[in-house]
């Protein structure tokens, strides 16, 4: 039995204007492309670590993959041996396993539109393409009148998501998820306190999401909704037996990946029921370094009609 081989490629994108968060300013992403072959069949994923995740980061990644040397049962046995550890490793040897259903997908999935800036401009230009939903990234620094001034000229039948990054305090928690649960055009506040925060239990899960205390199954218990990084959350077949047994809603997001990525991604997303609106309004952001291949907007669809061996071939 052939145990495998892989390569990998490291790729550095930046971003035309720094990504401004509740963290930090970012304004470059390593990432880690996956090529493995194994009793003949190619398979490709993508290794994304978010800075603010508690995830392995991309030299410990690397280091990982150098030490098995292109031995694909190796690199296998290696992430085997403790559960807890390389997620995104994880799910990009997943999205490698799964690459002949990943390859052929073209469904199209509803989109988010992202604001990192609080703007009632650019969240008209949003709404002017087709976007009914927004996500805002807020600080502790935001205030209620900024959301209040969006939602004032919000049409009837767009919804907003507020972005936390956990950066609030318990009380500036309180008083947000008071506001969002006043205001029916408010779907969420997403990680409003650091991870692992006790406040969490006294907030309640109505209108409160989760993104970085969830991470993977395994993580928080939380019975509202979970907003998930492909990228991020580990191994995908023990994520789908998750998502099975999980009541409140479940929403896909990116982690800024290549096209790679992405596409394994929007496959991941596409295997949920709902209509919800996912976030993966990534595209457009990075300087042109031939990793975009799909196309942004309200709706976004894989693309099975790429040659993902000459993709890799021009990155090599």
């Amino acid at each position: 039995m052939n145990s495998g081989k892989y390569e990998f490629l490291r790729v550095r994108r930046r971003f035309r204007q720094p990504l401004v968060t509740a963290s930090g300013t970012i304004e470059s992403l390593d990432r880690i492309l996956l090529r493995t072959e194994n009793n003949g069949e190619i398979g490709y994923g993508e290794i994304s670590p978010w800075p603010t995740f508690p995830t392995e980061t991309i030299d410990e990644a690397s280091e990982v993959l150098r030490s098995a040397q292109g031995n694909l049962s190796h690199l296998s046995a290696t992430v085997a041996a403790d559960k807890n550890s390389f997620p995104c490793l994880r799910s990009a040897l997943s999205s490698c396993a799964a690459w002949n259903e990943i390859k052929n997908f073209g469904g199209k999935l509803n989109c988010a539109g992202l604001l990192t800036t609080i703007s009632v401009g650019l969240a008209q230009e949003k709404w002017r393409e087709g976007f009914k939903t927004l996500k805002l990234k807020i600080s502790s620094q935001t205030a209620l009148a900024e959301v209040k001034n969006v939602l004032a000229v919000s049409p009837a039948d767009c919804f907003l998501r507020l972005d936390a990054n956990g950066s609030l305090d318990l009380a500036a928690a309180r008083t947000w998820a008071e506001f969002a649960r006043t205001e029916k055009q408010i779907d969420f506040i997403e990680q409003p306190l650091p991870v692992d925060h006790a406040g969490y239990a006294s907030l309640g899960p109505n209108k409160i999401a989760l993104d970085e205390s969830f991470l993977a199954p395994g993580g928080m218990q939380w019975s509202g909704p979970v907003v998930v990084k492909p990228a991020l959350v580990g191994d995908w077949q023990e994520f789908r037996q998750w998502r099975a047994t999980h009541a409140g809603p479940v929403i896909y997001s990116s982690a800024f990946e290549t096209a790679i990525g992405r596409q394994g991604a929007l496959w991941l997303a596409a295997q949920e029921p709902s209509t919800i609106a996912h976030g993966f309004d990534t595209l457009g952001r990075f300087e042109n370094d031939a990793c975009d291949h799909h196309s942004a907007g309200p709706v976004v669809a894989g693309r099975s009609d790429l040659d993902w061996a000459k993709i890799w071939k021009e990155l090599s």
